[in-house]
């Protein structure tokens, strides 16, 4: 088998909000942790659309409580029977659009608080930083990639198998691998996953073959041919 070897694990990154960016503090080939803050995107905007939602609250909660008085009124004038049913259903409906009015501002100030939390980039796994992107400073839009982090502790190879070998194969059979550079230094995979369908054109199967790397000798994209002992 034959192939160039990749991380079984890797993230993008990228931005939730729009903005521009305020700081990138990784950059290539720097290690980073799962949940480390690797960057911020500029506030200023988002924190204006906080104050104006939740001022849009305060004045829907008022109205709210204006409504609820009023019903409470009514209620009490309807037992006296100094006012119609439908003038105090009426009250009763106003109310509930009050009420409504106020759940929807609340729903709009949390989405506000959690664009405010989104604004900060934090890596989704513990790996290497591969590639950054962008710059400090550069505009972003939502879904912009910002940082590749990619984790080195397990490598796995993509190795096409010919359709007729597959039966012979099985989970967890040794692979010895010899990769571009290391000379005589052999690795040791197990077949993981076997691809259930045959590529297109080719007719053969892919075979994924776990690589442990744990001292992070192994890069992404380094080429290796081997046998699988069957």
């Amino acid at each position: 088998v034959s192939g160039a070897v990749q991380p079984s694990r890797s993230a993008v990154v990228k931005a939730k909000v729009a903005g521009e960016v305020r700081a990138l503090t990784v950059r290539e080939g720097e290690a980073v942790r799962a949940g480390q803050v690797i960057g911020r995107i500029d506030t200023a905007d988002l924190e204006a659309r906080l104050i104006e939602r939740q001022g849009a609250l305060e004045s829907a909660r008022a109205q709210m409580a204006l409504a609820e008085k009023t019903r409470a009124t009514n209620q009490t004038l309807l037992k006296q029977n100094f006012i119609s049913q439908n003038a105090f259903d009426n009250s009763e409906s106003s109310f509930s659009v009050a009420r409504g009015g106020v759940k929807s501002a609340e729903a709009q100030v949390q989405i506000a608080r959690n664009a405010l939390k989104d604004a900060v980039l934090t890596a989704p796994l513990s790996g290497i930083v591969a590639k950054r992107h962008l710059q400090a400073g550069e505009k972003v839009t939502f879904d912009t990639p910002v940082v590749t982090v990619v984790d080195l502790g397990t490598l796995e190879l993509n190795a096409m198998v010919p359709a007729v070998d597959v039966p012979e194969l099985q989970l967890g059979m040794p692979v010895e691998l010899a990769i571009d550079g290391f000379g005589e230094r052999r690795f040791s995979g197990r077949v993981e996953r076997i691809n259930p369908a045959t590529e297109p054109g080719t007719r053969a199967i892919v075979v994924y073959v776990g690589i442990p790397n744990s001292d992070g000798a192994l890069k992404g994209g380094m080429f290796a041919t081997g046998r699988i002992a069957l």
